[in-house]
């Protein structure tokens, strides 16, 4: 199902990296806009590679990070994410620019059926089926409908803007101050108490972490993270 990642106020640990690398081991990618404005990802690269960029870039926060498993699309280093939201949508593993970069988590059915109007146009990309996704098409169609796809759809999609806020659609869950797009590689197990749900979380040791309650998880359609005031939400 792949996992997104946004830091808010801290990088992640080489073990948290790990651990979402695991459940989702088709290929890791990384966004960040560097201090001089410039738009920023490597993709096809795995967890420790994730974390030597973060201690050599120092990306400022918030950044994104996604590990894939292929649900849609081939195992292949081209459709890892991200992809810039503009007409190109390139597939290069290694990219800097000025265009949004687009993550996404989950499986969209109806892709080709939404991009084929779009497939006859002067500056639609060159190649074949091989070379899309769904997601890859929602970076297209982010850009083509002006993000009016957003409006009809519902998919986790998290965007790095050019202004450096991160803009995540869908419901995410926090942990500690990291959203995710899903935590299924977080070790959990559920218990049931005078009617309310409780799920307790172990780390990699099998130590107690935590303990949240459902109504404690903090789930949001939208939701918009700055990098100023130490990653506060707006």
């Amino acid at each position: 199902m792949c996992v997104i990642l946004v830091p808010t106020e801290r990088h992640p640990t080489k073990e948290e990296l790990i651990d979402a690398e695991n459940q989702n081991p088709h290929g890791a990618g990384i966004a960040w806009r560097d201090k001089n404005g410039t738009m920023n990802y490597r993709k096809a690269i795995n967890a420790r590679t994730v974390m030597q960029i973060i201690e050599r870039e120092k990306p400022q926060i918030p950044y994104i990070v996604h590990f894939r498993i292929a649900s849609v699309g081939a195992v292949c280093k081209k459709l890892t994410h991200p992809f810039p939201v503009n007409h190109s949508v390139s597939l290069k593993q290694k990219w800097q620019g000025k265009s949004p970069l687009l993550f996404h988590n989950g499986t969209w059915r109806d892709w080709k059926t939404t991009l084929l109007p779009f497939s006859g146009n002067k500056d639609f990309p060159a190649g074949g089926l091989d070379d899309w996704s769904d997601s890859r098409a929602l970076a297209y169609l982010a850009h083509k409908t002006n993000r009016g796809i957003f409006r009809f759809i519902d998919e986790k999609v998290a965007i790095l803007e050019k202004n450096g806020v991160v803009n995540m659609h869908g419901k995410w869950e926090k942990q500690d101050t990291i959203w995710y797009s899903n935590t299924y590689h977080i070790k959990t197990y559920t218990t049931h108490w005078k009617g309310h749900q409780k799920s307790v979380i172990w780390d990699k040791d099998d130590k107690k972490q935590d303990t949240i309650w459902d109504k404690e998880w903090l789930e949001y359609e939208t939701q918009k993270v700055k990098d100023s005031m130490g990653g506060s939400l707006v």
